[in-house]
């Protein structure tokens, strides 16, 4: 049980305050106590009850709830309500009715939402009864109060006082409290329901609406009525029982059959949101239907079926004629020309249903005396058909005549509501139907998918039925020609195919011959049917269109004959998009059919040839491969020959079919078009197609070469590939396998043959004893991609020659020095491998390329080039001439390596942007050059060393290594890189320095030697070293762009010098303690950085060189801060313990690193300390992750922090002078 109280809060509830950014307290807030009696020990009873309301929206949601209470007499539960609706009076009393208005008021989640409420029958004024039945009793009253609504300017509820409502009255409901609720369930989804109230003298439920919705008193009626409701599809539009009296200015408008129709005004008018009153309607009388409700249902469902809000016909109800009992359909619109057939009337009425855009045609029945101005413009003749050898009509048929007309008020458009008075259309006159209504229908199913078609219409005098359309397909009279058109038509909505008359066809000239075709051009005077406008879909015909006919040689089945091939230019949507096939029509004086087309493609008459065309057309969507006659083919010039192949140019005259507009995606020929013409000598058909195939199997080729298809040389019976682009041929079958092979491979360049005579200013830019390096260039140039994705030439191309010396015979080295360009991706962009050509006096072969690397001839070198190159996919290493170099001059050396800057002439290969990847050479780069001394016996040497910079991502950013070099006078190899370390000379610490490099991934770990060091100052000694602070004039290296991560070296920085004591002797056991304190000292959090290592020349101590910490500061007597404090705030018995036990949570493990951190500017503040602990604090799911590890291992955990204590251990404080005075 409950009760309300109406109190005032003095406190009041916490409310987010925006502008100062925390929360205030909303001082003597009116509120309503829920209380919840007998309710101490129920506390889950407690929270369910909370949780219905509202905690998350403020200020002015009637379901907040600001907190519980407790009565500290009665120890009853309270929850603390917001009163905006004035709970406390407004209550029913009766538990189910509250429990469903507070139901009602927790879904509201919207300003505009209704509130649901219980409503004081006394608030009700000025009573008037509207109507009544033996269920319920209707009537209009004044609320005094009004509904709740919401203000925005105020932020708040509102009360709109003095509303005009309904209260629709329950007769002996006070015993039916559920369908009470059940009524008011279903009303508030489709009617503005404010709430629930009681007659208090008879006591019965009353439900107050803004609007009334009446009922029939036929339980079958009202319960149709109320599932319309309930499944509601008119967007908004409430279907309803119509009182008969609600209807003014009846007028009948016509009649048919068992159904009259009235115009007449509806003064509530139909509810939309609001009532829209006295609306204009048509009430459709069905008559007879008083005792027959089924049959009414049934009419209903008729109108719903396809039903969408953007109809024509809109049905807003029923209603009856209180006279005659009549049921009546209440409809929005009318057209009053109906046919008196069931069937048709039926069909029409699903028809005009489907209208449903404002241009959209309305279907409907047209009366016969609409049309003016009727004649004749043609009667369908039948078809005749020959047999091959004996000529026989197989078939004739008479069954349509067209007239045009003028139809007087025109047709009807669905939203506009408006006629297109006089407009001339097409009457297509059906005679002779065997099943006349049915065939009637399937055919305006079928014209209203591809034409206009306005409605149907009859003959009064010959009773034919008659399709009026916009435009008109003909018929051939032969059913399986029609049947065939009518399926084409139905299936594909991108072209329209028809019977075509043929004496619609004028200037008709014979082309040629094509296989077992006769090729013909013409006008079509009527031409083929489109959209003329793809927003409205209205229909109409390109007139005068020139066309092209294909005319079938008579065939044993030409019906067959003529359906297979109308299929195969029609199954595809790319060729119904190139050729266009319009439809079939018929020679009158030779029998012969033919199909009407846009474009056409020959054929050849050899069969392997012809299926091979055949199935490249099925495959592509990109490109169509035809068969073309020679005499096609314009000014012939030979460009190049081969033993196997001529290539010619020509000038094709109709030219390639190719889309002319990208956005409707029309096809034409391009005429005039310039072309190439690959003539494979005494080829068989075999070698012709692989070679087709060639440039036919590869998306990258087609787009590059283009196959347009394959032609035929009548003088020398060769065939011909025509294409847009040629490759050449080296007549080697090896080397030429091995370029189809790459161009099968690779997507992303071409690789070809090359001519030799297509190079130009061939100049030689260096050489040695393996190859001859030349500039050149290019006449036609390599294919390459323009913005419009097209492949074309780049002419007069400066490109380099890397001349392969003594080749001739050595085809197996060619491809393979090849594959180094042309395997990897990388490779690929940096160097652009075009192909490969050879000299004709030399013989020797040559790698046509972008940019060029040098070999050293030292084979283990040259094979560990290579090998870096096609491992490393962000750095080009490579052989570098020594004559690359200028500006040599030294930097420093010791006894095992000499340090040169140097400017490299040429520079490394690097990308130009990140955006078009091209990669080109950076000329006249200062480089290092770290010379290993004694070298050119020591190749193994070289290349662990070269390996050091390479093996390493972290070292190849900071060092670039760019490649190796060797200097002719010394032979001493040289490795070039951006920046340098040194060596130490002895190969323990080389060894240990590079292992310790190899596991260490953040900083740079190098021999520094000991000259790089200035104020050199001891500070303390301890344990095993003893430590300096000194300055390294080199500095470490750093990265100084984050974004590009390009590396420089942090001169004159302060550094730590540990000291091994009596570590001249090293030894391993000695250096792997401390390889292990360097790993754990690094990896432990970046604490401390460690830079590397040196070697003081007097004592010949080896040095450890560190990050110089200024900690702990106050240790060392230095001015106590707060960073210092800071650091001392998590620091435990005086170490940093190892943090990673799961039951700590993350966030606090990282604060207590960052407090400890030696560098003092790093730590955090007071107040960054404050903020990571609150944000620590309220990370709940954390916190409950680490708490519920601890509390499952306690024991464990307990057990293993067991401790022994020292007993030299202190626990009263002391002075610490006499320990730290040594750090001073």
């Amino acid at each position: 049980m409950t009760s309300f109280q109406k109190i005032t809060w003095r406190d009041g509830p916490l409310y987010w305050n925006k502008q100062n950014n925390k929360y205030v307290r909303v001082p003597n807030k009116k509120v309503a106590l829920k209380r919840l009696h007998n309710s101490q020990y129920l506390i889950n009873f407690l929270i369910d009850e909370a949780k219905k309301y509202s905690t998350e929206k403020f200020c002015h949601d009637i379901t907040e709830i600001y907190g519980i209470s407790q009565n500290p007499t009665t120890n009853d539960y309270i929850l603390v309500l917001n009163n905006s609706i004035n709970l406390v009076k407004w209550t029913s009393g009766i538990k189910k009715i509250d429990d469903f208005i507070q139901e009602m008021q927790l879904r509201v989640n919207k300003n505009d939402d209704i509130i649901f409420e219980w409503i004081p029958y006394s608030q009700f004024n000025e009573f008037k009864e509207i109507g009544k039945n033996g269920f319920m009793a209707i009537y209009s009253a004044i609320w005094k109060n009004g509904p709740l609504h919401y203000i925005d300017r105020y932020n708040a509820y509102g009360r709109n006082s003095n509303k005009k409502i309904t209260l629709k009255c329950l007769h002996k409901s006070q015993k039916t409290i559920d369908k009470v609720l059940n009524k008011a369930r279903i009303y508030s989804k489709i009617l503005e329901v404010y709430g629930i109230s009681q007659n208090p003298n008879t006591k019965d439920f009353i439900l107050v609406l803004n609007n009334i919705n009446w009922p029939s008193g036929n339980k079958k009626i009202d319960s149709f009525i109320q599932e319309m409701q309930l499944n509601n599809k008119y967007d908004g539009i409430v279907f309803e029982w119509i009182p008969y009296d609600q209807f003014d200015k009846i007028k009948e408008t016509s009649k048919y059959g068992s159904i009259t129709e009235y115009s007449a005004i509806w003064k509530d008018g139909p509810l939309y949101y609001k009532r829209d009153s006295n609306k204009e309607i048509v009430l459709k009388y069905l008559h007879n239907s008083q005792n027959s409700i089924d049959f009414l249902i049934n009419k209903v469902k008729k109108y719903i079926k396809n039903y969408r809000y953007d109809n024509f016909l809109k049905l807003y109800g029923i209603s009856q004629n209180p006279d005659t009992k009549n049921y009546i359909l209440v409809q929005s619109n009318s057209i009053n020309w109906m046919s008196k057939n069931e069937q048709i009337d039926d069909f029409i009425l699903e028809m005009q249903f489907k209208s449903n855009d404002f241009a959209t045609l309305v279907f409907e029945w047209i009366p016969y005396d609409q049309f003016d101005k009727i004649k004749e413009t043609s009667k369908i003749k039948s078809v005749t058909v020959y047999q091959f050898d004996k000529i026989k009509e197989t078939s004739k048929n008479k069954s349509v005549t067209v007239y045009s007309a003028m139809w007087k008020d025109g047709p009807l458009y669905n939203k506009l509501h408006d006629r297109n008075s006089n407009k001339e259309v097409a009457l297509k006159c059906l005679h002779n139907l065997q099943n006349p209504v049915e065939s009637l229908i399937n055919k305006a199913k079928i014209y209203s998918k591809i034409l206009d078609i306005y409605g149907i219409s009859q003959n009064p005098d010959t009773n034919d039925y008659i399709l009026v359309l916009n435009n008109v397909t003909w018929e051939s009279g032969n059913k399986k020609i029609d049947d065939f058109i009518q399926e084409m038509q139905l299936k594909f909505n991108d072209l329209l195919f028809e019977w075509i008359p043929h004496n619609q066809f004028n200037e008709i000239n014979k082309i040629g011959k094509s296989g077992f075709s006769t090729i013909y051009s013409a006008i079509w005077k009527d031409g083929p049917i489109f959209k003329k406008n793809q927003q409205n879909g209205n229909y109409t015909r390109d007139s005068n269109k020139e066309v092209t006919l294909k005319c079938l040689n008579k065939s044993q089945d030409p019906i067959e004959s003529v359906i297979n091939e109308a299929k195969k230019y029609l199954a595809k949507e790319i060729d119904r998009k190139i050729f266009k096939p319009y439809g079939i029509s018929q020679n009158p004086d030779t029998a012969e059919l033919i199909l009407v087309l846009n474009n056409i493609t020959w054929k050849n008459g050899n069969k392997k040839i012809d299926d091979f065309i055949l199935e490249m057309q099925l495959k592509s969507n990109d490109l169509l491969f035809e068969w073309i006659p020679y005499s096609q083919f314009n000014e012939i010039k030979t460009s190049g020959e081969s033993s196997f192949v001529t290539i010619y140019s020509a000038i094709w005259k109709n030219g390639p079919i190719c889309k002319n507009n990208q956005q409707n995606g029309n096809y034409a020929r391009d005429s005039n078009k310039e072309v190439t013409l690959k003539c494979l000598n005494k080829s068989p058909i075999e070698t012709v197609i692989d070679e087709a195939k060639k440039y036919l199997t590869k998306e990258i080729n087609r787009k590059i070469f283009k196959p347009y298809g394959i032609s035929l040389n009548p003088n020398t019976n060769d065939f011909i590939v025509v294409l847009n682009n040629i490759t050449w041929m080296s007549g080697n079958k090896e080397i030429d396998d091995f370029i189809h092979e790459t161009q099968s491979r690779i997507n992303d360049s071409l690789f070809e043959w090359i001519p030799y005579n297509q190079f130009n200013e061939i100049k030689e830019i260096d050489k040695n004893e393996f190859m001859t390096v030349c500039s050149a260039i290019w006449i036609d140039g390599p294919l390459c991609r323009n913005w419009l994705s097209e492949y074309t030439r780049d002419s007069n191309k400066e490109v380099t020659l890397k001349c392969l010396n003594n080749s001739q015979d050595l085809i197996e080295f060619v491809i393979n020095e090849a594959k180094r360009y042309s395997t990897k991706e990388f490779n690929r962009k940096i160097f652009k491998p075009y192909g490969i050509t050879q000299n004709p006096d030399s013989n020797n072969f040559i790698l046509v390329l972008s940019n060029i690397t040098w070999i050293s001839g030292n084979e283990k070198v040259d094979v560990f080039v290579q090998e870096a190159q096609s491992r490393v996919s962000d750095l080009l290493f490579e052989w570098i001439p020594y004559n690359q170099f200028n500006e040599i001059k030294e930097i420093s050396k010791d006894n095992h390596t000499s340090v040169y800057s140097a400017i490299w002439k040429d520079g490394p290969i690097y990308r130009k942007n990140q955006w078009n990847e091209n990669y080109m050479r950076d000329p006249n780069k200062e480089v290092t050059l770290k010379c290993l001394n004694n070298s050119k016996e020591l190749i193994d040497s070289v290349i662990k060393e070269a390996k050091s910079y390479l093996t390493k991502e972290f070292n190849k950013k900071i060092f670039k290594p760019y490649g190796i070099s060797q200097n002719p006078d010394t032979n001493d190899f040289i490795l070039i890189s951006d920046n340098i370390t040194w060596t130490s000379g002895n190969k323990k610490i080389e060894d240990f320095i590079q292992d310790v490099q190899l596991k260490i991934n953040d900083s740079l770990f190098e021999w520094i030697p000991y000259n790089q060091f200035n104020e050199i100052k001891k500070i303390r000694k301890g344990g095993f070293a003893t430590v300096y602070s000194a300055i390294w004039k080199n500095g470490p290296l750093y990265n100084n762009n984050q974004l590009n991560e390009n590396y420089a070296r942090d001169s004159n920085k302060k550094v730590a010098l540990k000291i091994l004591d009596n570590s001249q002797n090293l030894s391993s056991e000695f250096l792997n303690k401390v390889k292990v304190y360097l790993t754990k000292m690094v990896n432990k959090n970046n604490i401390l950085k460690i830079y590397g290592m040196s070697q003081d020349p007097i004592t010949k101590e080896y040095i450890i060189v560190l990050y110089y910490a200024e900690a702990p500061e106050v240790l060392k007597g230095r001015p106590y801060t707060q960073v210092a404090d800071i650091y001392s705030f998590d620091i435990c018995k005086g170490i940093r313990p190892k943090l990673n036990e799961p039951e700590a949570p993350k966030s606090y493990i990282n604060l207590m690193e960052k407090c400890w951190n030696l560098i003092p500017n790093d730590r955090p503040n007071i107040i960054e300390l404050c903020q990571s602990l609150w944000s620590i604090s309220i990370n709940n799911s954390e916190i409950e992750k680490a708490e519920n590890y601890r509390n499952l291992h306690l024991s464990s955990l307990m057990k293993n922090r067991q401790i022994t204590i020292h007993y030299q251990a202190i626990y009263t404080s002391r002075f610490l002078n006499s320990f730290i005075k040594d750090l001073q």
